[in-house]
């Protein structure tokens, strides 16, 4: 016979749980779309310029976008780092810690985006000569970075407000502030390119003031926020520069810093070993990882609300037992979505990754060298489904170093051993490689994740 407190506990179980589904995908489904938008975007840009006469100007683009994308990704910890710091202020109901962070984050990416702009003379030429292209696709995209650069502050500003956004538990703000921002680019883009002829430095100017445009439209969404509580008595400009608060922005920060380049370091090996072994391996390879896109935009919207929600729950901590109680409950419910998607996308993966293939590339040696490494990324998402989660569920906790250490321990013990020992058998040891990289990020999180509950 169960005790009146086991049958308490049950009850209460299957009280929250119902709750916390909805909650998810509540939280989810507005941060999936948000995600979508932005490969989206660079099919816009990829049937603007592919309409051109010369294919030099889209390679430009390609080469300049993807430079980018490698610098502002290396600075992702402005939207991770925030959003935990965020929402455990929010926890709190703390809106004088609310603002100083958002001040500090928003401070801080104007300060690397002013670095990036400043050194851009020497940042730019060198970046292009690591890029392969002829001299006329190099100096294509000289011209398209020389005018992106000058949105490096808008574009990570955004990444601090979207991380303010999830840290106040507000996706569908972010979805509509992306969405903005997109369809800003697009109207730009063909005004820019179609009616004015501007080509490449069209493309780059439709994305420079459309992100500066998406920070105005997000400030002022975040000015209603904040006019709309109490006065803030216990800020100041002082209170800024409160040693330890900045000691913990830095750390959060800084840890989460590491484990990104770490990551980007992981992606850069992965295609320059993949480069060695001719184009269509490149290409192939090149095809096969817009799958993980796919997988991550999906798990990513499961891995925000666990930013967002655990964040809460460890900010306004008043009773442990209580707050580990709905902590591990609303995990549980999280990888219970992981999950079905997960299977979803391996069954999708499974049943179309050949035709998905086909749209992507219509090149024939591609398609068929692809389709010879598809079942690493069918198996893909069920390695790495646990790293996606528990990446937002250590952000929302600002539990960062173990989140650095594992990465660190991934990449230097797992990936490179194991790439080393796999080489004579070519790209599917490098993809044995990579797919170690996420398993084994998956059962060190989970782990850690243990760890951290016997510590609540």
């Amino acid at each position: 016979m169960s005790s009146p407190v086991n049958h308490t506990a049950k009850s209460t179980v299957k009280n929250i749980t119902p709750k916390y589904h909805r909650q998810i995908w509540a939280f989810a489904w507005p941060m999936m779309l948000a995600n979508i938008t932005v490969p989206l975007l660079g099919l816009v840009d990829t049937a603007v310029l592919g309409h051109l006469e010369h294919s030099s100007y889209l390679a430009g683009v390609a080469i300049g976008s993807n430079i980018f994308t490698f610098v502002f990704w290396a600075f992702g910890f402005l939207r991770m780092g925030t959003t935990g710091l965020i929402a455990q202020a929010y926890g709190k109901q703390d809106t004088s810690q609310l603002l100083r962070t958002l001040i500090q984050s928003v401070g801080l990416a104007l300060f690397i985006g002013i670095v990036i702009i400043a050194n851009q003379t020497w940042l730019i030429p060198s970046a292009i000569t690591l890029m392969d292209g002829s001299q006329q696709t190099q100096t294509l995209a000289a011209a398209y970075c020389n005018v992106r650069i000058w949105g490096a502050p808008a574009t990570l500003i955004q990444y601090a407000l979207i991380g303010t956004y999830i840290g106040l538990q507000k996706p569908k703000a972010s979805l509509v502030i992306l969405i903005s921002i997109n369809l800003l680019n697009i109207i730009f883009d063909l005004w820019f390119v179609v009616l004015l002829e501007w080509n490449v430095v069209g493309v780059a100017l439709a994305t420079v003031l459309a992100e500066y445009i998406g920070v105005f439209i997000s400030l002022g969404y975040l000015y209603y926020y904040f006019y709309q509580k109490p006065t803030l008595t216990s800020w100041s400009l002082k209170s800024l520069m409160n040693r330890r608060d900045l000691s913990r922005f830095f750390s959060v920060n800084g840890d989460i810093f590491i484990r990104t380049c770490c990551l980007l370091f992981v992606f850069a090996f992965f295609t320059s070993q993949g480069a060695k072994q001719g184009d269509v391996i490149l290409a192939a390879n090149a095809v096969l990882l817009t799958f993980l896109l796919l997988i991550s935009n999906t798990l990513d919207g499961f891995a925000n609300a666990a930013e967002a929600t655990i964040g809460e729950f460890i900010g306004k901590i008043e009773n442990k037992h209580s707050t580990k109680k709905q902590l591990i409950i609303f995990v549980r419910s999280a990888l219970q979505w992981c999950a079905g998607f997960t299977a979803l996308l391996m069954l999708v993966f499974y049943l179309s990754g050949s035709s998905i293939i086909a749209l992507l590339t219509d090149i024939g040696d591609v398609q068929e060298t692809a389709d010879q490494y598809l079942a690493w990324l069918i198996l893909m998402p069920a390695l790495s489904c646990l790293s996606y989660l528990y990446d937002g569920v250590f952000v929302g906790a600002t539990q960062t170093r173990s989140m650095r250490n594992i990465m660190v321990i991934c990449l230097f013990v797992i990936f490179l051993p194991l790439w080393k020992l796999t080489q004579p058998y070519g790209n599917h040891g490098l993809w044995f490689a990579f797919s170690a990289f996420m398993l084994s990020r998956s059962i060190l999180m989970n782990l850690s994740y243990q760890r951290f509950l016997r510590s609540l």
